[in-house]
Order: C-alpha cells, then structure tokens, then sequence
C-alpha cells in the first residue's frame, strides 16, 4: 500500500513542478502581452505622440514632441514625465533613441477615446510608435518600469548595437 502512495505522491510532485513550469516559461517568454487591439487603439493608427506634435508641456524644450527612431506614449502609469524623468524606463528609452511622455489621464489629454469607449481608466496602457508615428504595439497594464522587457519585441525600430549598449547600462534584473 505505501508503494502505491508514494508513487502517487511522485507522480503529482512531477505533475506540478511541469505545470509550474510550463505557465513560468510562457509568461516569462510572452509578458508583458501585447495586443493588436486595445478598445479603440489598433495597431497601424496614427500614435498619440509623433514629430512635431505639441505636449502639455509649458517649458519650450518639452512643448514639442522632438523627431526620435520611435515613439512611447504612457497612460496612467506615472505621473506626467518626458524622456528620462519617466524612472528607469524612460532612460532606456531615451537611450535608445526614442521619445517617451506619459500622463495620467484626467482631462485635456490625449486618451485614444478610451475613456467613451468604456475602458477602465485606472489601468495603464503603453503604445509604442514607429519612426512614422504608427502604432507598432500595444501594452494594456504594462508599466514604464516593463519598457526594457517591452523594447525587446521591438528591436527592429533601433540597430543591433544600440540596444545592446542600451541594455548593458541597465541593472542586473533587467538584463
């Protein structure tokens, strides 16, 4: 009879241990998850932020989006920040070459219609943008501090070199 149970209890150890296994290599592979629409956010519309565009920005150096290899916009993660101000995030993307802004979203600013198509406004949402201001990714819940994860689907919008010099500035848990 112990026989029995202790086969048992191996069989369920292995069992377990593969599952766990099995759901930690998916989201370590997959996270954060992008999707190719988020409410009225698609991939391949125009970004919220591009060249040229004005910022809510008062100082004259912000108040314009400055031309960069790709665009990040930020919803309701941080408060409202531009370029390496938006922690750790923000300075791997500036590094990069690419512009970074987030904002909570509270009135005046740029939301992708989110708030009238019922979205729930608490919760974060990172567009990334090609050169050309189209939307090339989309990450509902993920947050600036996600942004050297995130880039790594992205490498095609900065050369080989960059990136990796970019990322050997970060701390070792981002490596």
């Amino acid at each position: 009879m112990s026989f029995v149970r202790r086969h048992r209890a191996k069989a369920v150890f292995a069992l377990l241990v593969a599952i766990i296994a099995g759901v930690g290599i998916f989201i370590w592979q997959k996270y954060p998850f992008g999707v190719k629409q988020y409410y009225t956010i698609k991939l391949g519309m125009p970004a919220a932020e591009g060249a040229g565009s004005r910022t809510l920005w008062k100082e004259p150096l912000f108040n314009k989006v400055w031309e960069s290899q790709f665009y990040v916009y930020v919803i309701n993660d941080i408060p409202k920040c531009i370029g390496s101000s938006c922690e750790l995030g923000g300075k791997f993307i500036e590094c990069l070459g690419g512009w970074i802004s987030a904002y909570n979203i509270v009135t005046e600013e740029f939301d992708y219609g989110l708030r009238d198509a019922g979205a729930d406004m608490r919760k974060s949402v990172i567009t990334i943008a090609d050169k050309d201001a189209k939307i090339v990714g989309i990450y509902p819940g993920a947050r600036v501090k996600n942004l050297p994860y995130i880039m790594r689907n992205h490498r095609d919008l900065v050369s080989e070199e960059v990136f990796n010099g970019c990322s050997g500035e970060l701390p070792g848990r981002w490596k």
